[in-house]
């Protein structure tokens, strides 16, 4: 026997019902531990299971009625007609003469099973949560003063108002991360103690850094971190 021969046997051994292949009609129901083993070791029984149950697990969209009806009407005739003696049809001419065309095949019903998929399982809907926390996205809180070289200690620290905020943290830091002093504020301003005051001294530089709040206590909006320093008062010389 050559070896196209033997193919075309094997190929056949493959599709061809048998009087253990389980009917259309009962697919659905639950089978022995017999007819499982033959499942598991038939082809086409495999095959028309996995069709039936894509088309068949999920509601159908409107537009997929026909081809389900299609569908079953195909898998029935397929059960009740016999298959050819001989490979001389159309379609097993075009199956046997290469395992290429064997492969292509397999590719076309991949294809048709994905397209029934996404027929059939479109973009799930976005679910509407119901007492759900609400979240801030974190803004940017705008200062105004003090920022850069300054000539003298700044009195307070200042900075635009941010819509939704009913108050603010301020601190103010080393530039090693170390906090020098911390203080709320109701408004979009802060006065500055002695105590820190006394602290900025000419050449020293200082941070700060100002967060908004909501109601709820949440962040809103961050400046993030700020530097300020007092300038060096130059000296002037003259000479004669």
């Amino acid at each position: 026997m050559t070896s196209k021969s033997s193919d075309q046997t094997v190929l056949k051994r493959m599709l061809q019902a048998t009087a253990d292949c389980i009917p259309v009609e009962r697919f659905g129901e639950t089978r022995t531990a017999a007819e499982n083993e033959h499942v598991n070791g038939c082809a086409r029984c495999q095959t028309d299971i996995a069709l039936w149950q894509e088309f068949n697990d999920a509601a159908p969209v409107p537009d997929e009625g026909a081809a389900v009806q299609w569908v079953v009407a195909e898998l029935r005739r397929r059960r009740q007609a016999p298959l050819p003696a001989r490979a001389s049809g159309g379609m097993w001419r075009w199956l046997l003469p290469s395992t290429g065309r064997l492969v292509t095949a397999a590719a076309a019903l991949a294809g048709v099973v994905t397209i029934g998929y996404v027929m059939r399982d479109g973009e799930p809907a976005v679910r509407e949560l119901q007492n759900a926390p609400q979240v801030y996205r974190t803004a940017q809180v705008q200062v105004v003063a003090p920022v850069g070289d300054i000539a003298a200690p700044p009195r307070a620290l200042e900075w635009v108002a941010v819509s939704g905020a009913v108050g603010y943290d301020v601190d103010v830091l080393e530039v090693d991360g170390t906090i020098l002093w911390r203080g709320t504020s109701a408004t979009s301003r802060i006065d500055l103690p002695s105590s820190v005051l006394a602290q900025l001294v000419p050449g020293k530089t200082v941070l700060w850094e100002v967060r908004a709040r909501s109601a709820s206590g949440a962040t809103v909006a961050n400046s993030g971190t700020q530097r300020f320093r007092v300038e060096l008062k130059k000296l002037s010389t003259s000479f004669r």
